[in-house]
């Protein structure tokens, strides 16, 4: 890869850590991508599959609930105490402010252009 192209890569990756500190930098350029591939469909929104990670000893009921009532995400929780799975249709914004909790690590995961259950 020609070094200049790979500098550039490299700085926007390292904005996107920037900007979103808690989240995978990889997952939120595939959720930014998928909305503008999408913004002239009937659904617009990209389908995630995640996990968001939450700081030991924190309430999941309540982090579930609030996962699920205010952002309308399907959500259950993981193997492990402070690990959340959470599924559905979300555009960056709504990351950027799941990602705002002051009680998330790191959110992580996938984003495709429609789900086919």
């Amino acid at each position: 890869m020609s070094q200049d192209v790979e500098s550039i890569y490299e700085q926007y990756m390292s904005n996107l850590k920037q900007a979103l500190p808690n989240v995978d930098p990889n997952f939120a350029h595939r959720v930014m991508y998928m909305e503008r591939k999408l913004a002239d469909e009937l659904v617009s929104e990209p389908h995630i599959e995640a996990t968001i990670e939450y700081s030991p000893g924190v309430d999941m009921d309540k982090k579930l609930l609030f996962i699920r009532e205010r952002h309308q995400l399907e959500a259950e929780y993981a193997d492990k105490h402070n690990i959340l799975h959470v599924v559905g249709r979300i555009k960056i914004d709504k990351i950027k402010g799941i990602a705002a909790d002051h009680d998330v690590v790191k959110i992580k995961g996938k984003a495709d252009p429609s789900w086919n259950p």
